[in-house]
């Protein structure tokens, strides 16, 4: 049973407060008074549940990592049918956190750890999506689709005035011309 004094419920929680302050405020705001003051609990709560502010950015970042591309990704990969898979992979990048993903690259600019945390999440989705798309487009165009799909997410989060209709139509507009691109060459065989 879990209690307000349990140790990973207090780092969960400072892990939550972390993810809303970036979010919220951006790199730029950063900061361990605002995590705890957004986690209602003091500094000396903080440094019961981690040693240094490092650590806790490190488990920031890794608990990130897991909510935001893990754990989608073994979502999508229970998806049987393959379109409804694409679908479900199209939503998972509608509803990342996108202005924390935004501070994270902000953060990634400054901090060479950030930076390779980033790299190995854009490329984990992007492997995870050509490989979730191979059945339907095969290897060639699957892995195409990835490059483009992360260039299309990329590009959003680091959008001065991002539209999330615009970012979902370019996701829809790019799968379905893929498809007929598939159709066309299904017919002409």
């Amino acid at each position: 049973m879990e209690s307000d004094a349990d140790p990973d419920k207090l780092r969960r929680r400072f892990l939550r407060a972390g993810m809303t302050v970036l979010a919220r405020d951006g790199y730029s705001g950063f900061k361990q008074a605002a995590v705890c003051t957004e986690a209602g609990v003091t500094t000396g709560a903080f440094y019961h549940s981690f040693r240094n502010w490092k650590a806790f950015e490190s488990a920031l970042i890794a608990h990130w990592r897991l909510e935001a591309t893990d754990l989608l990704v073994e979502s999508a990969r229970n998806v049987t049918d393959p379109h409804d898979r694409i679908d479900a992979l199209m939503q998972i990048a509608l509803n990342l956190p996108h202005d924390t993903e935004r501070a994270i690259r902000s953060w990634a600019a400054v901090d060479s750890a950030v930076h390779a945390a980033l790299t190995e999440v854009e490329t984990a989705r992007r492997d995870a999506i050509a490989e979730m798309g191979v059945e339907l487009f095969g290897r060639e165009l699957a892995e195409r689709l990835a490059a483009t799909s992360m260039l299309l997410l990329t590009g959003f989060e680091n959008s001065a005035n991002p539209s999330i209709d615009d970012f979902a139509w370019a996701m829809r507009t790019t799968t379905a011309t893929a498809l007929a691109l598939l159709d066309e060459r299904q017919v002409s065989e």
